[in-house]
């Protein structure tokens, strides 16, 4: 009779901790915001320092963005300012054909103008990728590497 207690307590403990696991992704997919260019195009800014100023004509402009300090590839490169084109990427990150991207997106691609020839964006390959999440109930991008983890990088908010 003891045993059998045992066995049916277990068992409801292995079913709480897979509904819990199974919840968690589903709450973690649910936070990502899917933005179209009209939900992108503005001034998005970091409460760690750092703006973004994404335009309608993919193109985007960066001021004091502290890259070297979420990011270890970029260590003592200091405040980067640059500018350069956006596009959205599919899920998977690939850019597609056309010359703006995808109309809508959860992936953001920066790719910097110059950045061969200048040592503190040459840290980034030439470009980052932002992602979409709900910060605090509204849409913020966040870099990080790996965009199906939740936001606990360097975030911006859209002003």
């Amino acid at each position: 009779m003891i045993s059998r207690r045992i066995g049916r307590a277990a068992a409801a403990i292995y079913v709480a901790a897979a509904v819990t696991l199974l919840v968690g992704c589903v709450t973690l997919s649910g936070t990502q915001s899917v933005l179209s260019s009209a939900d992108l195009v503005a001034v998005w800014r970091s409460p760690e320092g750092g703006s973004i100023a994404f335009s309608g004509d993919h193109r985007f402009v960066a001021t004091g963005l502290r890259l070297n300090k979420f990011w270890n590839g970029c260590a003592g490169t200091g405040r980067i300012s640059a500018s350069g084109t956006w596009q959205f990427l599919n899920s998977q990150g690939d850019s597609s054909v056309g010359s703006t991207g995808y109309s809508t997106g959860r992936l953001v691609d920066l790719s910097f103008d110059g950045a061969a020839g200048n040592p503190s964006i040459g840290c980034t390959g030439g470009a980052i990728k932002l992602t979409s999440w709900n910060v605090h109930s509204k849409p913020g991008l966040c870099l990080q590497m790996d965009p199906d983890t939740a936001c606990d990088g360097y975030v911006f908010n859209r002003r």
